[in-house]
């Protein structure tokens, strides 16, 4: 269950030639979380803003979809409009929620707008109102919330629906029934993304800097500041919960990466899936080859890379790939074994459950920071790009913190 580089396609994504696009919409939000790097200071974006910048994606990142974040993006009064501007210049558009306040009416209000679909973010470190009743926020009271907004996806029809949990030194225990929850309900869901818990460390071992000028940053400055004393958060590694989902579901396996720009053995973006059918047999996975044969295709044919999908019965096709991939071969010889033993079998759908493990920016022991190769979250600020995970240290400091280890 080692993961060797060799064996993995590298994404050929890049700055200019990327499959997302970020917007950050708003840093409105209707919940609170914990270790939140989004703090509420600027409002709601005016939409002619949020327009010029998805023509600067566009023109500079030749992106396929675009990720509509904050905050909370639904709470934007003018979201439909987003949207529908997003559909007119070609683009699928994914919103990023925490799901709480919406309903079936406003998920066919979206629909009817364009968007493609639904990554929400639902953890026990979130002050959901949903939880003020319970004594403890349980992995089973978070899926049955999950659940919910799958369903409510579902019966509106054409979305497709995500859901993201952030893992940290104690969250990773709840990694195989989360993945367990999403395989029972594939049905109804298309993407499962595990992010590491994201820190950036406050000890008197580093100093900060921005522009040449010495920082003091605290929890009240920016969001994702930890104490010493909660260094253990931030040490699971993307390796970690992907050795964790392994071994309970072996079927699994990675098919591609993203490295990062300063630990050459880190897996910032590990992307995999499972293979089942509509009965919850799981089957296996596809590997490097075609991964890299749906992303050659697919940048022939749209003239971009891809990453979120739009809704879609079956894929019983992907099985055509298995005359470059060797992985997939595997998995279709069980399928094909499956079937044979009852024909009937053949009419059950083919699901693929994506699965991505994100492992958030790190800081090294001399003080460097890793990010992620040709970052997919790239946001506009102030006319460039910036990494969407570290906006606020530009809107705070004007630029990026650079820590430095004291001698």
């Amino acid at each position: 269950m080692v993961l060797d580089k060799r064996n993995l396609y590298n994404m050929p994504w890049s700055l200019n030639d990327s499959p997302l696009g970020w917007l950050e919409a708003t840093d409105v939000c209707n919940i609170n979380c914990r270790g939140c790097y989004r703090k509420n200071r600027a409002g709601h974006k005016p939409l002619d803003q949020l327009k010029d910048e998805v023509l600067f994606l566009k023109k500079w990142r030749n992106s396929d979809s675009m990720a509509i974040a904050g905050g909370e993006p639904t709470l934007h009064p003018d979201i439909l409009d987003l949207i529908k501007f997003i559909s007119e210049n070609g683009m699928k558009s994914l919103i990023i929620t925490n799901g709480y306040g919406l309903t079936r009416r406003r998920l066919t209000e979206l629909r009817s707008a364009g968007l493609t679909g639904l990554s929400f973010n639902i953890n026990a470190t979130q002050e959901r109102p949903e939880f003020q009743d319970l004594d403890e926020v349980t992995n089973t009271t978070l899926n049955e919330i999950r659940l919910k907004y799958a369903r409510m996806v579902a019966d509106t029809g054409g979305l497709t629906a995500g859901f993201k949990i952030t893992v940290d030194n104690q969250t990773i225990n709840d990694v195989p029934g989360f993945v367990q929850w999403a395989v029972k309900n594939a049905e109804l869901i298309n993407s499962i993304t595990l992010v590491t818990f994201r820190g950036l460390p406050v000890s008197r071992e580093f100093e900060y800097y921005t522009n040449g000028k010495k920082i003091a940053i605290s929890k009240e400055s920016l969001g994702y500041a930890i104490s010493a004393r909660e260094k253990e958060k931030i040490s699971v590694t993307s390796n970690d919960i992907y050795k964790v989902i392994k071994e309970y579901y072996p079927e699994y396996e990675a098919s591609s990466y993203l490295g990062g720009t300063a630990d050459h053995t880190s897996f910032k973006w590990l992307l995999g899936n499972i293979v089942m059918n509509s009965k919850g047999k799981l089957f296996g996975s596809y590997g490097k080859k075609a991964m890299e044969v749906i992303q050659t295709l697919y940048h022939f044919i749209k003239g971009s890379y891809v990453l979120h999908l739009r809704k879609r019965k079956s894929v019983r096709k992907i099985f055509f790939l298995a005359l470059f991939d060797s992985t997939l071969r595997s998995t279709f010889r069980r399928y094909l074994k499956y079937v044979l033993a009852n024909p009937f079998r053949l009419f059950y759908r083919v699901n693929i459950l994506n699965i991505a493990v994100l492992q958030a920016p790190d800081v090294l022991p001399d003080g460097s920071c890793d990010m992620c190769e040709s970052c997919p979250d790239l946001c506009v600020y102030d006319g460039r790009l910036v990494p969407s995970c570290r906006l606020d240290e530009y809107i705070q400091y004007g630029g990026l913190l650079r820590v430095q280890k004291k001698h």
